[in-house]
């Protein structure tokens, strides 16, 4: 077991004694599978025995990557001044764009896809809600790739689970929160708001995207 997946499964037992119970936290605790994949599975079978479905997504969207805050802070400034919403997406839009074309070594051709596609951090603005849809991971092999199944994984951001699509794609999406979770971080952080999100199209739902609604409370 590598260290990041030694730290995602200790994260998710700390949430578990946190927001469920310890009870159910000791049974996790003895899941013994170190596949990533069938953990996942055996964590989420157990949870659905022991809770409801809005606790095992909060505890999904907890257990999250984040972005490092310093890459946001230019759009918490203008939301700060401005408190306007749709000034502090464009503002984020135009730092990750000024990342993501050095990070992936992209074309302006295919960073203006990205925008149109509403890929990355900003998403695109719908009334008070943003609708965030992940950009594809591997993004030049995804491109190239014309093999389904491939390109979705090429797509998934998650070392843990993305080979499940090449094999069946059975894993239950509730676990796709944890990559709501992300932007639950970044738009909370920004705001300073309570953040709710819905996944509304995920990889394991038979969607070519993983997408999000995020909400402000």
């Amino acid at each position: 077991m590598d260290d990041f997946e030694k730290m995602w499964r200790e994260k998710i037992l700390k949430h578990i004694d946190q927001y469920v119970n310890k009870k159910t936290g000791q049974k996790v605790s003895q899941i013994e599978i170190d596949s990533p994949i069938e953990y996942s599975k055996t964590l989420i079978s157990t949870l659905k025995k022991e809770t409801v479905d809005e606790q095992i997504q909060k505890l999904f969207i907890d257990n999250a990557c984040h972005i490092p805050h310093h890459k946001l802070d230019e759009a918490k400034k203008v939301y700060s001044d401005t408190q306007s919403l749709s000034k502090t997406r464009e503002a984020l839009e135009l730092s990750f764009l000024k990342d993501i074309i050095i990070d992936k070594n992209l074309s302006k051709k295919q960073a203006k896809m990205i925008i149109e596609n509403g890929w990355g951090l900003a998403g695109i603005q719908q009334d008070d809600t943003i609708i965030a849809t992940k950009i594809p991971s591997k993004f030049h092999q995804y491109m190239n790739e014309t093999d389904p199944l491939k390109k979705k994984y090429f797509y998934c951001h998650c070392p843990r689970v993305r080979e499940n699509l090449l094999n069946g794609a059975d894993l239950d999406s509730i676990y796709c929160n944890c990559g709501g979770g992300f932007y639950v971080d970044i738009w909370t952080y920004i705001t300073g708001k309570d953040v709710s999100i819905k996944t509304s199209k995920s990889l394991f739902d038979g969607d070519d995207v993983c997408q999000f609604v995020i909400s402000f409370n």
